[in-house]
């Protein structure tokens, strides 16, 4: 069993779930609780749960210049993996990236998501996954996958999901005051100082940020020693770039911010209206007020 070093307090160390509810984040309250992970876990492998064909999903489109915080719920949409059922949060990559690093942390509590990440091509065709997700210092699992160039052109869509075979498991967590109890000398006993540990849960928060992000673009002037064919080959290292966005991208831009309305979330519909005109829409903002004008 792997072990974390987590800096928490100790009273919410010390806090267990003796019949009450079970925060799934005692760091970040998100509204997500439920009474019992193993509960869950069990109504999850029944027929109860219905899956998602994979095409019918409602794709997110992740954010590039910041953090995308993402909740996986028992509201998610569910998925039938070759590893069994799982809650999944459906992502969408921007276009006209070259390269990329996809970077994921899973928010450990006193229940913690055990994230593994499948990236899938327009058909929806798998054309990579993520090594098994590790531990870090900073008290989260953590998956962080470097892309080529040609690997990139394949990725559109990324798919994230939980093993069926590890929710049954739990990850023993480094009690600072264990720690210290040892570095004295003195003796652990269960009884004196019990062993903490984070149940694996079918649902979780995650941060998930594109990092050293490359966009193909032709440079605006070529040197005396620079043929065409190499400078349009090169790429520039930024995110402020302007991308040509292709229709269906633009498309679900504007039936997300549609949506957004509908919901009546106008901070989420203006967030949307940045990210589309970021990726080089031109029609956000029109639709989006022509869209609110309707509810008026």
């Amino acid at each position: 069993m792997k072990k974390l070093w987590l800096v928490v307090l100790v009273s919410l160390l010390a806090a267990c779930s003796s019949g009450g509810n079970v925060v799934t984040d005692v760091f970040r309250t998100w509204n997500t609780q439920f009474s019992d992970v193993a509960e869950l876990t069990a109504k999850l492998r029944t027929k109860q749960i219905k899956p998602v064909p994979v095409i019918n999903l409602p794709f997110q489109m992740l954010s590039l210049d910041s953090n995308n915080r993402i909740d996986i719920t028992d509201s998610s949409p569910v998925v039938n993996f070759p590893q069994g059922k799982s809650f999944v949060a459906a992502l969408l990559l921007p276009e006209q990236i070259s390269r990329f690093t996809f970077s994921l942390e899973s928010i450990t509590g006193r229940t913690v998501f055990v994230p593994s990440v499948v990236f899938l091509n327009e058909n929806l065709q798998e054309v990579s996954h993520s090594a098994d997700a590790q531990f870090t210092d900073e008290g989260v699992y953590s998956i962080e996958n470097a892309f080529t160039a040609e690997m990139t052109q394949a990725i559109r869509y990324v798919l994230v999901y939980s093993k069926d075979s590890v929710l049954d498991g739990k990850t023993e967590l480094v009690d600072p005051i264990r720690e210290y109890e040892k570095n004295k000398g003195n003796d652990l006993s269960e009884s004196s100082y019990p062993k903490v540990y984070a149940k694996h849960s079918p649902i979780g928060h995650l941060n998930i940020r594109l990092k050293d992000v490359f966009f193909s673009a032709p440079l605006p002037m070529i040197g005396e020693n620079t043929t065409k064919n190499e400078a349009n080959q090169m790429t520039i290292k930024t995110i402020d770039a302007a991308p040509t966005i292709l229709s269906d991208t633009e498309e679900f831009y504007l039936q997300q911010i549609s949506k957004a309305l509908k919901e009546d979330n106008l901070s989420r519909a203006k967030s949307l209206v940045k990210e589309a005109e970021r990726a080089g829409s031109t029609k956000a903002k029109s639709h989006y007020l022509k869209e609110l004008g309707k509810q008026q």
